[in-house]
């Protein structure tokens, strides 16, 4: 991996506004799940599949081409994270922790588990950004309230859509979710939360 990359994102004038990742997050990260509603299940498994193809692929190219990841930052600067340039994706990852469900959890945990990640995600970043008081693992608990509060929402709309049958594992599985958001874990959250939130509606019996 080249550290020229990472140079190029330590640049302050090249720091990803936190808006513009949070949007893409949030509608690029709900486009799958939203999708998986109304698509076939094996559709979801092979389009996920061929994201987290994609992505890798690209992330393993540009670590071993200099040029090519100095060009991937500087297009994609206002979606990045400072330390993305020496990293696989927090997007790679997400299209990981889709694939994972849609094989693992059968599509109604894998849509819930997904729109959580996607919507309670950014909710907890925009409250617990500003938000005075103590911090936990260096995250504000306030933000993963919203995060769990969101994430119950979800729960409301999906089950009122009748896209899921209301069952109390998915008021569990969103504050799994949450919880795995807070925690300290070395993998990514976009791959983490998911998986968590899934298990425990899996194991709960959603």
């Amino acid at each position: 991996m080249s550290a020229s990359g990472s140079d190029i994102q330590t640049d302050p004038h090249l720091a990803p506004p936190p808006v513009w990742r949070r949007l893409f997050h949030l509608t690029a990260g709900s486009t799958i799940p939203v999708a998986g509603i109304f698509a076939p299940e094996m559709f979801m498994v092979v389009a996920t599949a061929a994201l987290t193809a994609g992505g890798l692929g690209l992330d393993l190219a540009r670590f071993r081409a200099e040029r090519l990841n100095r060009m991937f930052l500087r297009w994609l600067a206002p979606l990045l994270k400072p330390d993305e340039g020496s990293r696989v994706t927090g997007a790679t990852y997400m299209a990981m922790g889709a694939l994972a469900v849609f094989l693992l959890f059968d599509r109604t945990v894998a849509v819930a588990a997904l729109l959580f990640l996607s919507l309670g995600d950014p909710a907890a970043a925009l409250v617990g950004r500003g938000m005075p008081g103590p911090r936990v693992f260096g995250k504000s608990p306030v933000g993963t309230a919203a995060f769990i509060v969101v994430s119950w929402a979800v729960v409301g709309v999906l089950v009122s859509a009748g896209v899921v049958e209301y069952h109390w594992g998915l008021i569990a599985g969103a504050v799994a979710a949450g919880l795995a958001e807070l925690a300290p874990l070395p993998v990514d959250d976009n791959l983490t939360v998911p998986i968590a939130a899934g298990a425990v509606m899996f194991f709960l019996g959603v």
